[in-house]
C-alpha cells in the first residue's frame, strides 16, 4: 500500500539519515557553547632530576571560571539554538520531499500496472477478433485482408504489452529508489486519490506561508543573522574569569604546598579594526539572509497558486476522459456488431478498438496526473490535505 511504501521510506531513506545526522551535529554544537562557559580543570604531576641536585616532584591542580564575556555567550546560545530550529526544519522538508518522491513513485507504478493490464486486454480482444476474420474467410465471406489486418493488429498489441511489461518493472525499480530500499516485485494496492475540497488560494498561501519548512527555516536564518551581528559586536567586549591553583613541590617528603587564586579581566583596547570588520561582514549576511526570505516567500505564491491550478485542470478532465470511455465503448460495440452481422469492415473495428484502448488509457492518465498534481499541492503547502 502507499501507506507501508511510507512508512518504509521513513525508516530507511538515506537523505533522512543524512539530515537526521545534521540535526544531531548541531545539537552537539550547542553543547560545545554551553561548555566554553563551564568550569574547567586540569591536573598535572612531574618529576625531574638535574646533575648534583636531589629529585624533585611536583604536582598541580588548576580551576578556571568565565565569570562574564558581556553576554557574547548567551548570544551564541541563542544563534546556535535556531541553527537545531533550522535542522529541525530542513529534516522536515526533506521529509516531505522524499514522501512526495514515494508518492510520484508510487502513482507512476499503479499507471505502469494499469497500461499493462490494458495492454493484455487488447492482446485478448484482438485475438478474438482474428478468430472471427479466419472464421468468416474459411466460410468465404470476408476477404483475406481481414486475416492479414487482424493478425498485423494482434502483432502490434503484443508489442505494445512487452513494452508495458518493461514501463512496469522500470516503474517497480523508481519505487525501490524512492523509498530507499530494495522493494523488489511488487504491485500496488492503494489506487489513485479520488477528488477532494480544495482550500481557496487564501487559504492555501496562509497555511504555506506558516507550514512550508523552508520559509520557516528561511526566517529562522534571517532572525540568526541579525543575532550575528550583535555576536561580532561583542569582539571588542571586556571578559571577567577566576581561576585557581594548589600545588605540591619540593624535593623531600611531605611536599611543600601552595595555593593561589586570581582573578583577571580582560579588556581589548585595539584590533586594528577586526571586530568593526566582523560587523560589517555580519550586517550583509544578515542583509542577503533577509533578501533570501523575501525570495522564499515569493516562490511559495507561485507554486501555490500554479500547483491548485494543475489539480484543478486535472480534476475536470477526469469526468471528460470517463465520458470518452463510455463513447469509445459503445463505438467498439456498434462496430463489432456491424462486422458480425457482414455490414462492417475490418478496417472500422481496428479503428475502434485502438479508440476505445486509447480512450481508458487517457482515463487513467488522468487520474494519475490528478493524483500527482494533488501530492505536489500538498509539498507545497508544507503538509497533506486532510
Amino acid at each position: 500500500t502507499l501507506v507501508m511504501a511510507r512508512k518504509i521510506a521513513m525508516e530507511q531513506h538515506p537523505a533522512l539519515e543524512g539530515a537526521r545526522a545534521s540535526l544531531g551535529a548541531q545539537s552537539a554544537r550547542l553543547d560545545q557553547v554551553r561548555a566554553a562557559n563551564a568550569l574547567t580543570a586540569s591536573i598535572t604531576a612531574s618529576t625531574s632530576r638535574q646533575t648534583g641536585a636531589e629529585q624533585g616532584w611536583s604536582t598541580a591542580l588548576t580551576a578556571t571560571k568565565l565569570l562574564s564575556d558581556s553576554g557574547r555567550s548567551e548570544l551564541e546560545r541563542r544563534s546556535q539554538g535556531l541553527a537545531i530550529d533550522s535542522a529541525e526544519e530542513s529534516l522536515r522538508d526533506v521529509a516531505l520531499s522524499v514522501r512526495k518522491g514515494v508518492k510520484d513513485a508510487y502513482f507512476a507504478l499503479l499507471l505502469c500496472g494499469l497500461k499493462r493490464d490494458q495492454a493484455a486486454e487488447a492482446v485478448a480482444t484482438y485475438e478474438k477478433h482474428l478468430d472471427k476474420a479466419r472464421g468468416f474467410y474459411e466460410a468465404g465471406a470476408k476477404a483475406k485482408f481481414d486475416v492479414t489486418k487482424a493478425e498485423v493488429d494482434l502483432g502490434n498489441a503484443r508489442i505494445a504489452l512487452v513494452s508495458a511489461q518493461a514501463a512496469l518493472a522500470s516503474a517497480q525499480a523508481a519505487l525501490s529508489n524512492a523509498t530507499g530500499a530494495r522493494l523488489g516485485t511488487v504491485e500496488p494496492v492503494t489506487g489513485f486519490l479520488p477528488p477532494r475540497p480544495l482550500p481557496d488560494e487564501a487559504v492555501a498561501v496562509e497555511l504555506a506561508m506558516e507550514n512550508r519548512p523552508d520559509l520557516r527555516s528561511a526566517r529562522l536564518r534571517a532572525e540568526s543573522g541579525r543575532l550575528s551581528i550583535a555576536i561580532a559586536a561583542k569582539g571588542d567586549a571586556a571578559t571577567v574569569s577566576i581561576s585557581g591553583s594548589a600545588s605540591l613541590s619540593g624535593s623531600d617528603w611531605p611536599l611543600d604546598d601552595s595555593f593561589r587564586a586570581t582573578l583577571s579581566l580582560s579588556a581589548p583596547v585595539f584590533d586594528g579594526g577586526l571586530t568593526d570588520a566582523r560587523v560589517a561582514e555580519a550586517r550583509f549576511v544578515a542583509k542577503g539572509a533577509e533578501a533570501t526570505l523575501r525570495q522564499a516567500r515569493q516562490t511559495a505564491l507561485y507554486e501555490v497558486r500554479t500547483a491548485l491550478l494543475s489539480v484543478r485542470e486535472a480534476e475536470a478532465r477526469i469526468p471528460a476522459a470517463e465520458l470518452l470511455v463510455r463513447q469509445a465503448e459503445e463505438s467498439m460495440v456498434l462496430a463489432e456488431g456491424r462486422y458480425d452481422t457482414g455490414v462492417g469492415n475490418v478496417l472500422e473495428v481496428a479503428d475502434a478498438v485502438l479508440a476505445f484502448n486509447a480512450a481508458k488509457v487517457g482515463l487513467f492518465q488522468a487520474r494519475h496526473d490528478y493524483s500527482a498534481a494533488l501530492a505536489a499541492l500538498e509539498r507545497t503547502l508544507g503538509g497533506e490535505l486532510e
